[in-house]
């Protein structure tokens, strides 16, 4: 859990900016069952019905969180299921559903790791998915035959995997395993070497990246490109915990080296992340001014929402509120129809202390939502009121 709570500062000021929340499979059942057995993940089943209000909760508020997507995305195939839809009565048949929603938590073989019943908020389903995980697949039994001297390639293999699914430390297993081998081009070696290369400041990761063009012939570029960007973001994760700008700065090169695509977004990301776990506001508007120039820039609902977010992130801190003050303005520039671009940029001009702007701001907002947003002119009316009592 512990990496799980910092990959969220990792993700969290992306949070409301990029949506990558969890990828549903597109296929049918079946057809999901085959890629889970291809790429050795469980499958998850969202199994639903279209009036159900808790299941609607958490596609709108769950299942698009970028934690969850991160986590799911990685681990998981995932499945949204319709139980009433005709479609679905093979699935239903073999998978009962007695209220919704039910999640399925299910192994390539068809078999039930785990099943729970009703909505969970992101906490609670990272937790279940990470327990489906581990009652998947048990270390103690491998570790003990290991211990015996069992080192044949299918026990190792399942004997890491169950290491990382159960978010204990693998490298030793998996480098000792990797010494031993003369052929790592080997499709069993190049599976091995895909599953272990779970951090880019490990010599694993390397082996991965020089193997690149065997291990794409054997997978897809895009599950290669999701290993390296995983890994990347692990050592960015663990820079934090370990308050290693060395460890940033070594993640920041491996991705720009072996995935240019994400590296620009993926430097901002994580060193707003870094600064906002250590408190270094002028490291983090320094990044956070980068971000909304380079990679937001012209779209204003996310330039709406970073300003937002940032900051509700440092409040009291003048450089970050000033980008705050410059992401608010902006999606005002790019659309200036709705009164919530308005009403961030009162939040955000109060916060600075500029009471004269912050009503002229919010008053812009009351205007745009009288038209038919009831609710928000009661908030929008109250907060005025407030101000008012302020000047």
């Amino acid at each position: 859990m512990k990496n799980i709570l910092l990959l969220s500062l990792c993700l969290s000021l992306s949070m409301t900016t990029t949506a990558q929340g969890i990828d549903f499979f597109k296929g049918e059942w079946e057809a999901a069952l085959e890629q889970a057995r291809n790429q050795d993940k469980l499958i998850f089943v969202d199994a639903y019905a279209t009036w159900c209000g808790p299941c609607k909760r958490m596609a709108a508020d769950v299942f698009p969180d970028p934690q969850v997507g991160a986590f799911y995305n990685r681990n998981f195939i995932s499945l949204k299921l319709d139980m009433e839809a005709p479609e679905n009565a093979a699935f239903r048949a073999r998978y009962p559903v007695a209220a919704f929603p039910t999640l399925y938590y299910i192994s390539p073989d068809g078999e039930v790791v785990q099943s729970v019943k009703g909505a969970q908020s992101v906490d609670q389903f990272i937790s279940t998915g990470e327990k489906a995980l581990a009652l998947s697949e048990p270390t103690g039994d491998y570790a003990e035959q290991y211990a015996d001297g069992d080192r044949s390639p299918e026990l190792v293999y399942k004997y890491v995997r169950s290491l990382i699914r159960n978010g204990e430390s693998h490298l030793k297993v998996a480098n000792d395993y990797l010494r031993s081998q003369e052929d790592l081009n080997s499709p069993e070696n190049l599976q091995f070497i895909m599953l272990a290369a779970t951090e880019a400041d490990s010599r694993i990761f390397t082996m991965m990246t020089e193997h690149k063009k065997e291990i794409i012939a054997a997978n897809s570029e895009d599950l290669y490109y999701s290993q390296v960007f995983s890994a990347c973001q692990a050592t960015a994760t663990k820079s934090i915990e370990y308050s290693s700008v060395d460890l940033l700065e070594e993640a920041w090169g491996k991705i720009e080296q072996y995935y240019p695509e994400k590296a620009e977004k993926f430097k901002y990301d994580t060193e707003m992340a870094y600064a906002l776990a250590h408190r270094d506001g002028k490291t983090f508007a320094k990044a956070a001014r980068g971000y909304a120039k380079d990679i937001i820039a012209g779209d204003a609902t996310k330039l709406n929402e970073f300003a937002l977010r940032i900051a509700n992130d440092f409040e009291a801190d003048k450089d970050v509120l000033d980008v705050a003050q410059y992401a608010a303005t902006e999606a005002i520039k790019y659309n200036s129809d709705t009164f919530r671009h308005y009403y961030t940029l009162a939040i955000v001009e109060n916060k600075m202390g500029n009471t004269k702007q912050a009503l002229a701001a919010a008053r812009k907002a009351l205007v745009l939502a009288e038209a038919d947003t009831p609710n928000a002119v009661r908030m929008l009316t109250a907060f005025i009121e407030t101000l008012e009592r302020q000047g």
